[in-house]
């Protein structure tokens, strides 16, 4: 294990320096056993339940209204060049939403060792963010 230089008083920047000397095995090893101290320290509770909050995660009720409005309006094909950009625009912000949504939701199905359906359950999870 190599030898390195801390000051007396650490600061975050300190503390960064001091991993960024590290090897890329001592950096795995290192994030292994911080992590661990993590979760005895309750601070996995709190990651689990920012996981739990970011699957709850919805567009602004307006940008939903207004999605679903430009939705009928393509179906209709009556959009304008100008509601086709903001349609496309705030299709991709939805889908940015919903994936933010399944990639917390696969974290805490990973964590629990449980099925998707069961956590689901657990959490109170609803469709997604263009549904409501």
């Amino acid at each position: 294990m190599p030898t390195v230089e801390v000051p007396a008083q650490l600061s975050i920047e300190h503390l960064l320096a001091a991993i960024r000397q590290l090897s890329p095995a001592e950096l795995h090893e290192f994030t292994r056993r911080f992590t661990e101290w993590q979760a005895q320290n309750g601070q996995q509770e709190k990651t689990e339940a920012e996981l739990i909050r970011a699957t709850k995660t919805q567009l602004p009720a307006a940008d939903q209204r207004r999605l679903k409005r430009l939705r009928a309006k393509s179906e209709r094909g009556t959009l304008t060049p100008a509601e086709l950009a903001e349609y496309r625009s705030l299709g991709t912000k939805a889908e940015r939403v919903d994936v933010m949504r399944v990639e917390a939701l696969a974290e805490l199905v990973r964590r629990r060792s449980t099925p998707a359906r069961v956590v689901m359950q657990q959490i109170g999870w609803k469709g997604g963010s263009d549904e409501a």
